[in-house]
């Protein structure tokens, strides 16, 4: 399948902004982040808002959209409500902050802040398993995005945390970042073996050609299936686990051994910057990989 970039950024910034949602949560359970709350707030409408527009582009007729949300099953409708809840959720946390005398929310707040984080991006993943796609259809999908969302959480804590100076966060945000490279790398490694298992189904498929795209020229599907030595060998190993997940376990390692969370920031950055080409070149991974069991039929 050919990239389609618009829902390529839209995966990343929902994880993105799942993740900046569910760190603030987990702050506010446990009674830290104060300062961090709005700042957080913000940050997470900032990046769900940029993959709303980016999902949108991916729209060649978005004036009919709403014939999208005639069934309330489909894909788009429950990303769509999931949206909307998210938004909810946002503005209920800035408004019982802003009530609170000390102005820091109450705990449920944060309770709530993790349940809708975690499930706007279970509510994602769902609408990609199709079983006309064998790569996507996995149960694996699902479990990558909530890795891939408590893994830039911890990285994004720490840089929200150093801007407004909120020491109480740097040693929670620092674990979490660990644990998710760690939960990433694992992720990955697995959904990659997993795709790379379906490779015999095209072995006696040889040179494919899609006649409904008859631009696209013939290609060996079990080579492309093939991550972990096939055509995708590369990306996958240099992209996905090297620079997407060992090298952030490094930065989250490294940032533990700093004093203050300002000298946590630059691996904080580091450690984004990392997560967002390794998180990319597994998502565009997943569109090259994604072929349909039409060409086995």
């Amino acid at each position: 399948m050919e990239l389609h970039w618009p829902l390529i950024l839209f995966t990343f910034f929902v994880c993105l902004a799942s993740g900046i949602l569910f760190a603030q949560g987990l702050l506010t359970t446990l009674g830290k982040g104060k300062k961090m709350q709005t700042a957080s707030l913000a940050a997470s409408l900032a990046t769900l808002a940029i993959g709303g527009i980016a999902v949108f582009l991916h729209l060649q007729h978005w004036e009919r959209i709403f014939n999208g949300f005639g069934h309330i099953t489909s894909g788009i409708t429950l990303e769509f409500i999931g949206c909307v809840v998210f938004f909810i959720a946002l503005v209920i946390f800035f408004l019982m902050m802003r009530r609170s005398e000390t102005g820091e929310a109450p705990k449920w707040c944060g309770i709530m802040a993790m349940v809708v984080g975690v499930a706007m991006v279970v509510v994602m993943g769902d609408s990609y398993l199709m079983p006309a796609l064998p790569a996507w259809n996995t149960p694996l999908l699902i479990v990558f995005y909530v890795c891939n969302m408590i893994f830039m959480s911890g990285f994004a804590g720490i840089i929200i945390a150093a801007f407004v100076g909120e020491e109480d966060a740097k040693e929670l945000m620092v674990k979490i970042a660990l644990i998710g490279s760690v939960l990433e790398v694992i992720a990955v490694l697995a959904y990659g073996f997993v795709v790379t298992s379906q490779a015999g189904a095209y072995t006696d498929l040889g040179m494919y050609f899609d006649p409904t795209l008859p631009d696209v020229a013939m290609v060996d599907v079990a080579a492309i299936i093939n991550v972990m030595s096939g055509d995708m060998a590369l990306p996958f190993w240099l992209g996905s686990i090297v620079v997407g997940g060992i090298a952030p376990i490094a930065l989250a390692f490294l940032a533990t051994k700093a004093k203050d969370v300002k000298g946590a920031m630059p691996y904080a950055i580091g450690g984004i910057v990392c997560a967002t080409i390794g998180g990319i070149c597994w998502r565009c991974i997943l569109y090259v990989v994604a072929i349909s069991v039409f060409a086995v039929f």
